[in-house]
């Protein structure tokens, strides 16, 4: 062979070497492309403890984790929508958790959702009466109509607690089952007495004239504690383990970046509620911390037995996923 084509071909044989283990720089049209992301559907109710997780996604999070997160409205908390697989994952009350497990479902919290602010007269969640409506605490709620969004749900319970821990007897106090929307409104035509209200509908409550004259949370627990949390079922977790492990990771980086940017919080609520950027701007955000406490949980538990909502306390390590953290 002549000496310049052994050159040549030689060349060309260490060429395709290299190209073939990765060692020659390539063109931009020959770069590998970005890993293929996991999707990944929830279940989310529009409020704005879900906040941090559009936030989440926005600033991409999700992504880093290998997760592309896309959000499903479930007006009834998901469980149904879990259970079938259809959602990977779904957000609501913790008490709703319990009740779920209660009833037989294997649910399990893989993550916090949002916890109260520990803040007196300033939570989101507060019953609202009017000035003149002689309500001045929850023991005057007696024998009046108070509006809750669901019956034997979260509101009822934190409305049954705070009268009792004010030395009332919550069995005189008669609740109703209405929206959010129309509870305020009955409020407003003297058809109901008081609320049990959630945020962003408590600040609306605030600026119609119809203050706070009880915090519910505090009548459990003086400090912050957790009260929603992200569920998922024990067999999807069983089927993917590594799936609900980073899934986990990107909802707990979630919040913590969540927590730290409550500005940010606020410019995500309008994208994905029907609340305007003034409202944003003033209603109370709960805390977004990733701790799941074993005190929150039973706190619930026992809360929600003794006033009927769930047959027999819950037992923490069957309810929390605590797997490979």
């Amino acid at each position: 062979m002549k000496p310049h084509l052994f050159r040549r071909t030689f060349a060309a044989t260490v060429a395709a070497v290299l190209m073939s283990a990765g060692l020659m720089a390539s063109s931009p049209s020959l770069a590998q492309s970005e890993p293929k992301l996991v999707t990944v559907n929830a279940g989310f109710v529009p409020v704005t403890d879900v906040a941090a997780l559009y936030l989440g996604e926005e600033v991409g999070i999700f992504k880093k984790h290998g997760l592309q997160l896309k959000a499903n409205v479930a007006s009834t908390g998901g469980v149904p929508a879990v259970m079938s697989g259809e959602y990977h994952f779904a957000f609501t009350a913790l008490v709703n958790i319990l009740q779920a497990r209660d009833k037989g479902l294997p649910l399990k919290i893989i993550a916090a959702g949002s916890s109260s602010t520990g803040v007196a007269g300033a939570d989101v969640t507060m019953i609202h009466a009017g000035p003149k409506s002689g309500i001045k605490s929850a023991k005057d709620l007696e024998g009046k109509t108070v509006s809750v969004n669901a019956l034997n749900g979260l509101l009822q319970m934190l409305g049954k607690a705070a009268v009792k821990a004010d030395g009332g007897d919550p069995n005189k106090v008669r609740f109703i089952e209405l929206g959010f929307a129309e509870a305020l409104a009955a409020l407003q035509a003297g058809k109901t007495d008081a609320m049990v209200g959630a945020e962003p509908f408590g600040t609306a409550a605030i600026a119609a004239g119809f203050p706070p004259i009880a915090s519910p949370y505090q009548s459990m627990s003086p400090k912050s504690m957790l009260t929603s949390g992200y569920f998922t079922s024990e067999q999807q977790i069983k089927a993917n383990p590594e799936l609900f492990k980073n899934l986990r990771a990107a909802i707990n980086e979630s919040l913590e970046y969540a927590q730290k940017n409550p500005d940010a919080v606020r410019k995500q609520l309008p994208k994905f509620t029907k609340l305007g950027p003034d409202v944003a701007a003033k209603l109370i955000l709960p805390n977004y911390l990733t701790a799941i406490p074993r005190e929150s949980v039973e706190m619930f538990s026992r809360t929600g037995n003794e006033f009927g909502m769930l047959s027999k306390p819950a037992v923490y390590d069957e309810v929390v996923w605590t797997e490979g953290k």
